[in-house]
């Protein structure tokens, strides 16, 4: 089980498959096992890195202040220890800030950027639902179980018609995610470093080629943010997942999978 440093804590860390290095950022309370219904057919064509932030999994969770630019040194140390000099990136929610400010910060180690569900953030953001809001912000302070909770917060997740049609899909999401439960400190420090993004001013400086992917009936990061991101960044693309989520890696996992390998073909 590997693992590397980055300011002082330990980060855990795989590596699976042959090929051009692919570096996988996770979001907001979750671990590297819920890229499970992704890295299967990325890790065929890639050489695929996935990690566990600061807070979740495996790694450290240490009681101090996170931010989207610390997590993006720790994503960079994750490069270092892989020995990866450039690596296409791909990043969901929260792991598509993180991605948004490692492209930035470090232009030169990344060769394409994919940016899932996620946004900008800043007074531009478009902010989803009070009902959504509060859902979130008590997921910090519920008594509830885990698994009460993944439940609890499903309906804002993934579309309501795949809730109901496909809910044993749902269930499987959330036996991976509860594996490794998140502390209930450690999601309010992610979640203050996803509150206090913005990286607005910045995605124009962003160069290399890059897809933004959003779901249009995402509850939790709204789709005018994705628009936003494909506009701002020069010669972003754009994929809509109709009807999808939040979560579209599972509501439209093999569609999704197709469509990233064919942008990162020849990236």
């Amino acid at each position: 089980m590997p693992t590397t440093k980055s300011n002082g804590i330990n980060l855990y860390y795989e590596v699976h498959g042959q090929g051009e290095p692919l570096l996988l950022i996770m979001g907001l309370s979750l671990n590297s096992k819920s890229w499970f219904r992704t890295l299967p057919a990325l890790s065929e064509h890639y050489q695929v890195i996935i990690f566990d932030n600061r807070g979740v999994g495996l790694s450290d969770k240490p009681n101090t202040p996170y931010s989207i630019e610390l997590m993006a040194e720790d994503a960079r140390a994750v490069l270092d220890a892989a020995g990866v000099e450039t690596a296409h990136v791909y990043g969901i929610s929260m792991g598509g800030m993180i991605a948004q400010k490692l492209a930035i910060k470090y232009p030169e180690r990344i060769r394409s950027l994919i940016l899932g569900c996620t946004t900008s953030g800043g007074v531009n953001h478009v902010q989803p639902g009070a009902d959504v809001s509060m859902l979130m912000l008590s997921r910090g302070s519920s008594i509830a179980t885990p698994e009460e909770m993944a439940w609890a917060t499903a309906p804002i997740l993934y579309s309501q018609s795949f809730l109901e049609d496909q809910r044993e899909l749902v269930a499987e999401d959330i036996q991976k995610r509860i594996e490794i439960p998140i502390l209930p400190y450690a999601y309010m420090l992610q979640l203050q470093a996803c509150l206090a993004h913005d990286t607005y001013n910045e995605i124009d400086q962003i160069q290399v080629p890059t897809l933004v992917i959003h779901g249009d009936a995402d509850k939790l990061v709204p789709y005018e943010n994705g628009v936003t991101l494909a506009e701002k960044i020069p010669n972003a693309e754009f994929l809509t997942i109709q009807g999808a989520g939040h979560i579209y890696v599972t509501e439209a996992n093999d569609f999704v999978n197709d469509r990233v390998l064919d942008f990162l073909k020849n990236k």
